[in-house]
């Protein structure tokens, strides 16, 4: 705690009592992103406003630590090479749609020139792109009380998505879903909330929008208007500390989850 340089938090128009009520200290502390976007302020030195951003805490060359802001971007720049990569269409396509690019490539590191094997991922709320080299890549052998045999796990390593039926729940719930490495989070993904339709011999799918967030149970007028691509107000939400907060939430249906913001974005 007492590493935090917390006249650079001030600056931000954020605070100790801030962070703790966002549920986020503990994740900065640990090294984490913030798992929500936060208003910070922006000042570029031709404007100064309010943006939603991501922190995290990380380690400079002299072992100070300095806070790093991941600001939403407001569209992705697919025209640009992202470390030496230019993107087909598929590459684009699968970004968009499930945050993954679903293969590996060859990318370039900006310091050494070195080509290193990778898996390209994009964070959903903030629109950036990360890559993570395939050595560090690690694939469990139990996911959830079903054991992947060697070939399902070099499908996973390799970026790729695989279907897992009857795995088991903590509450002891059989469910299906589709897997994915993600390498912005470092870890599997799931995706819940998918509806699977069939077309010309080939599957896609459609997401559905869930009954619940945070587990507070949405209101009916709350879904319809998550159906319809548009924002709604929630309140009653409760962190894991027991402070009940409130928010803007929207359904994003390319990635199929609700996303939550304390400031009603523009």
């Amino acid at each position: 705690m007492e590493d935090v340089d917390w006249n650079a938090v001030s600056r931000l128009g954020l605070n100790r009592e801030m962070l703790e009520k966002f549920n986020a200290l503990d994740e900065l502390l640990k090294g984490f992103k913030t798992s929500v976007l936060l208003p910070v302020l922006c000042d570029d030195g031709k404007e100064k406003g309010v943006v939603n951003a991501r922190l995290q805490l990380k380690l400079n060359d002299n072992g100070e630590v300095v806070l790093h802001i991941h600001q939403v971007k407001k569209k992705l720049d697919f025209r640009k090479k992202f470390l030496g990569h230019r993107f087909t269409k598929e590459d684009r396509l699968n970004l968009l749609n499930s945050g993954n690019m679903g293969r590996v490539v060859e990318l370039i590191n900006r310091v050494t020139g070195e080509v290193i094997p990778s898996l390209i991922s994009r964070d959903k709320l903030t629109n950036e792109f990360f890559s993570l080299p395939t050595d560090f890549v690690r694939i469990p052998t139990v996911v959830c009380g079903v054991v992947l045999n060697a070939e399902q796990q070099e499908v996973l390593r390799m970026g790729e998505t695989l279907f897992v039926e009857n795995m088991l729940s903590k509450s002891k719930r059989l469910f299906s879903a589709t897997i994915q490495f993600n390498a912005e989070k470092q870890w599997l993904e799931f995706f819940f909330n998918k509806k699977f339709k069939a077309k010309n011999g080939e599957y896609s799918f459609e997401f559905v929008v869930p009954s619940t967030f945070r587990g507070k149970a949405l209101c009916k007028w709350q879904i319809e208007r998550l159906k319809a691509g548009e924002m709604a107000y929630i309140r009653g939400l409760v962190s894991e500390k027991g402070k009940e907060y409130q928010g803007y939430i929207r359904f994003d249906k390319q990635v199929g989850r609700i996303l939550f913001a304390f400031k009603k974005p523009n």
